[in-house]
This record gives C-alpha cells, structure tokens and sequence, in this order.
C-alpha cells in the first residue's frame, strides 16, 4: 500500500521539493513518477532505493507568491562568475 500525504506550497516553492523515506529516513531527490491532476494539484510517487517503500505525496500549487526578481534570485541564483 502506497502511504499518502499532502502540502500546500506555492509554486515556485515546489521547484525545490525533496523528500525523506518514511521508514528508514533516507534522503530522496526525485520522485519515480509526477503526475499533473489539474492546474493546481501535482502528485508525486516515491521510491526508496535503500529500502524499497513507496508512498505519494500531493502538492497544491497556489499564486501566493509574485514572481519578482528577489523571489526568482532566490531559488535560480545567477550562475556568472566575475
């Protein structure tokens, strides 16, 4: 049985979501499969490569956050070296 649980982000928030294995607290980068529900719910599928437990997660995306350029510095900094 896949375990389920739910977030509420904004989008630009979701951007950098990882995930910790429910039973042996291991570190996930990317989820085995996303799947878009609508335009404001993403469900993700996790696997576990050291255990192999699987579990869901949904995030609801909402517009709380403008995108201004702080907002976009924050999560994508500049990659140019002076």
């Amino acid at each position: 049985m896949v375990a389920k649980e739910e977030v509420h982000m904004t989008a630009i928030a979701s951007l950098r979501q990882s995930s910790k294995c429910e039973r042996c607290g291991e570190w996930l980068i990317a989820p085995e499969r996303s799947t878009h529900v609508n335009e404001e719910k993403v469900t993700h599928l996790w696997v576990c490569p050291k255990c192999g437990h699987e579990f869901e997660t949904s995030i609801y995306l909402t517009q709380d956050v403008p995108l201004t350029p702080e907002v976009i510095d924050k999560f994508f900094p500049t990659l140019l070296v002076a």
